[in-house]
């Protein structure tokens, strides 16, 4: 066996080779230590290799992998599965086709591997695995369960390209989770900067996306075909958010930080503060724990929600220290929509946005082609919105360009008036916020002005 091997996330994987082991454990969510630490001596003396499948692209790496050691004959597939990946895995091994399965794999070793491990794996529990181990007899399973050791070549997104950008602070506003997804994608993939992550893979990443959701109920949620997932999924999601449980072999959730953190329920707190005085600046909870997080390798990504209400409405915001804005962002979003929703109901007060903060907004390698692929399908969805700031009527009044500022509910507020479309555009710029109304009303003021200087009608498209 080459000495490189495994050649995928080498570092996240536990290896525990010696001369009798062939043995390749799956374990979901639950900590591969864990599971190792609670393996019988003959156990682990069978046991080659522990890693976890934290989603459904994993399943390339393990197919990967373990064609380049072909030593690797059984597989025993156990763990949590708060993402759906393990069951994935299960329908994978039944035969089940999967677009998600990299295309530099030809086919014909993909059934291969499914011929092969669909007779030789088993799903079990945690507690089983050392009694499933103990049943299986190395002397029965062949050598090597493939010829010889296969490289496929590397998954690689082609032609990714960083353009100039102001590098931090990118603000992305939308109605739904789902629309706001894509314009993000769009911005890493335009804009991120490609460097390595702590799990040995590649990354593209913008500093501080400021993602804005304006009307998106966690109840009802919005979720078109092309999310990678459904209403199930994210009900199965929200405990862990919403609640101080933490799931079997998972260190803790975001909910057991929020809702349980040295005892304090702060999101119980946050109501509590606003209820004693809506105008507080202190409705604020923290999942990260200094003594145990300085220096944790997983520490958590979310760090900090704040509530503030102004008039009658009530606005979150969340700062995530890393977000996978691929995998991870969208049911964020809902969990933080559902929190939002949780503390505006009890102080009876109007769901305000949503705002968060991803300050490393990065994209993983592994989901580099599938995220280009969903940008290029549905790109009519990342037109512009309407601007929050208002909108402009515009006219020729006097010898002199005049443009009527309107709120979205067509309230006027106010009026300016010059010569030039240059004098109007300093005027107005910063009543503006979206890039595309930007440039139409640039147009349409390079009209009024050609129209007035040439003492013709102008007409607003």
């Amino acid at each position: 066996m080459d000495q490189t091997w495994p050649k995928y996330y080498s570092n996240q994987l536990i290896i525990n080779e010696n001369e009798n082991s062939s043995i390749s454990i799956v374990t979901g969510w639950t900590k591969k230590e864990d599971v190792f630490k609670e393996l019988s001596p003959t156990s682990k003396e069978k046991t080659l290799i522990i890693g976890q499948l934290y989603s459904k692209e994993g399943i390339n790496f393990i197919i990967r992998n373990i064609f380049l050691n072909p030593k690797i004959n059984f597989l025993i597939i156990s763990g949590k599965d708060l993402s759906g990946s393990v069951k994935e895995f299960k329908s994978f091994l039944a035969g089940d086709k999967k677009d998600y399965i990299h295309e530099e794999i030809p086919e014909e070793k993909v059934n291969e591997f499914i011929s092969y491990f669909s007779k030789h794996s088993l799903f079990v529990e945690t507690s089983e695995i050392n009694n499933t181990l103990d049943k299986i007899d190395l002397s029965s399973l062949p050598k090597t369960w493939t010829n010889e050791p296969l490289d496929f070549e590397d998954h690689l997104a082609k032609g990714v390209n960083t353009f100039p950008s102001e590098k931090v602070g990118f603000r992305i506003e939308g109605e739904k989770v789902s629309d706001v997804w894509l314009k993000v994608l769009d911005r890493i993939f335009k804009f991120g900067f490609e460097k390595l992550s702590s799990y040995g893979e590649k990354q593209r990443e913008l500093i501080n996306i400021i993602t804005v959701i304006n009307n998106d109920d966690p109840d009802n949620p919005y979720l078109p075909p092309y999310l990678y997932f459904n209403k199930e999924d994210l009900e199965n999601y929200y405990p862990q958010v919403m609640t101080s449980c933490v799931f079997e072999g998972v260190e803790y959730t975001y909910g057991s930080r929020l809702r349980k953190h040295d005892g304090i329920d702060q999101i119980q707190e946050i109501i509590n503060e606003l209820k004693k005085e809506n105008y507080s600046r202190r409705a604020i909870a923290f999942t990260w724990n200094v003594k145990k997080d300085c220096g944790n390798a997983k520490a958590p990504c979310l760090d900090l929600v704040q509530a503030l209400v102004q008039k009658d409405t009530l606005y979150l915001t969340a700062y995530f220290r890393s977000n996978d804005m691929f995998r991870a962002w969208p049911q964020n979003a809902y969990g933080l929509l559902k929190i939002q929703k949780e503390i505006a109901e009890a102080l009876n007060f109007k769901i305000g946005k949503l705002i968060v903060v991803s300050c490393s907004a990065h994209i993983y390698e592994r989901d580099f082609l599938e995220a280009q692929k969903m940008i290029e399908k549905h790109k009519p969805q990342l037109e512009c919105q309407i601007d929050p700031r208002g909108n402009f009527v515009i006219e020729i009044n006097n010898n002199e360009i005049v443009v009527k500022h309107f709120d979205a509910e067509g309230t006027f507020l106010q009026e300016f008036k010059g010569s030039s479309a240059e004098e109007i555009r300093n005027k107005i710029n910063t009543f503006l916020t979206d890039i595309t109304h930007a440039i139409y009303l640039g147009t349409e003021l390079h009209k009024a002005e050609l129209a007035l200087k040439n003492k013709t009608p102008y007409i607003q498209d």
